[in-house]
Order: C-alpha cells, then structure tokens, then sequence
C-alpha cells in the first residue's frame, strides 16, 4: 500500500456508515484529497479531532482505491478560538468553501494553500478586523486563478482613473463612468480595495480603514467570486437578493 504523508487542512467530513468519515484535505503536496478516517464515530476515538473542519495537520496516508486512507496526524493547529466568533468563524468557512470548489482532481496550488493560512492565522491570532482579511484573502484568490484586478486603468477604453469609478461586479473590473456596465462605487471604496489589496498579510495591522467602506468593498469582491466560480457561498449571507 502506498503511504505518504502531506501537510494540510480539513475542509469538510462527510459520514460514512456507522463510524467512519471522509474528510476532503486541501494539502500542500496534492492539492484536494478524499481521506478515509476509521472508527472516528467512536465515543473513544483518537482522531476525532481531525474529522473537524480547520484541522491543520501532518497526515500520514495510505493509499486505499480512489480513497487515502489516514493512520496518523500530527496536529498544528485547529483555531478553536474561532467558534467564539460567529462572524469570523463565518467568514473563515467560507474560506474553506470555496477553496472546496476551485480544488479539482490533480489541482495543485501552494500559494492558495499559504493564502489560506495566513488568513486564517491573521484572523485568529492577529488581533486585525475579520472582513479586512477575508477581502484580502479573496482579492489574493482571485489573483491567483487569473483574475488579477487592474486598479490604473478601466478595463474597457484603456484610460486612467481621473474621477469617479465603476466596478462591474460579474466580470470583476473597474470602469471609467463614460463606459458602459458596472455600478458607481465611491473613490473611498475603491481605495479600499486597492490597499488591502497591495498590502502584505504581515502589515495589515497598520492600515486604518472605515469598517462599513470594508464590509461593503468585502461583498463587492465576494460578489465577483461568486459571478467567476458560478457558485453562491452557503456559509455567508451577501444580501444578494
């Protein structure tokens, strides 16, 4: 049986049978893997910790047909601390989530994976507003899978921003108000955007930005990712409707 062991994160468990779970690992090494968690139903099990969604572990695997099966983890860390925060414990699982829908069979991304962790360690641990650094990760997700937004220039006429902006939420750009599409979003709410957006997970402590102007540029963005994956987020409410 092949064995092998990956660093990673439960994104979600699923029941199977009476006492075991599948778990789907978002891993360093593999990218999105099923694994098997014997006996994990259990009263008594060992490894019910790891069957929990944020589990960041090393997994030691074996090879089981289209399955892994997992012999042993060795915890980093769950972030509990995140269920005595519903809006961040919200905003985190969607994290999880969507990285659940973009990780197809044999799609590898350690900058995703590195993106979640920092976002997720930024939030527990770093004291910083949880919508700043949900729309961090998501503008830095949407970087990564090729949707890198242009802050200079509207992507339809080539002409850069003088004054007011719109942002076409369903193909994720920023337009002049002399080209059709989009709707007209403030400068303070563009600059939001832009500056979370050019600054580092390390320094986002230092930036001191209204927290309604974050909200909305967050639902915005989500807005944007929903549009580009054909997905709608369960786990947080947009008021899309």
């Amino acid at each position: 049986m092949e064995e092998i062991e990956v660093t990673g994160i439960v994104l979600n468990s699923i029941k199977q049978g009476e006492k075991d779970r599948i778990i789907k690992i978002f891993s360093v090494e593999l990218g999105g893997i099923s694994c098997v968690l014997k006996g994990v139903e259990n009263s008594n099990a060992k490894l019910k910790y790891a069957c929990q969604p944020f589990c960041f572990a090393r997994f030691d695997l074996a090879k089981s047909g289209e399955f892994y099966l997992v012999k042993q983890v060795d915890l980093i860390d769950t972030f509990f601390d995140l269920t005595s925060n519903y809006t961040a414990y919200s905003l985190c699982f969607s994290m999880l989530e969507v990285c659940n829908v973009l990780l197809k069979p044999n799609i590898i991304s350690e900058r995703l994976f590195l993106c979640l962790i920092k976002s997720l360690k930024t939030i527990v641990y770093g004291g910083i507003d949880e919508y700043l650094v949900a729309l961090k990760f998501y503008l830095d997700m949407l970087s990564i899978i090729g949707y890198k937004p242009n802050f200079e220039y509207c992507d339809t006429c080539g002409m850069k921003f003088i004054g007011d902006i719109k942002y076409d939420y369903q193909e994720g750009m920023f337009r002049c108000t002399n080209c059709p599409g989009g709707i007209k979003i403030s400068k303070k709410d563009f600059m939001t955007i832009k500056i979370i957006f050019d600054t580092d997970y390390e320094k986002l402590q230092t930036i001191k930005l209204h927290n309604d102007s974050v909200q909305y540029a967050f639902r915005l963005v989500v807005r944007n990712v929903c549009s580009r994956l054909n997905y709608r987020i369960k786990s947080i409410n947009l008021d899309f409707d």
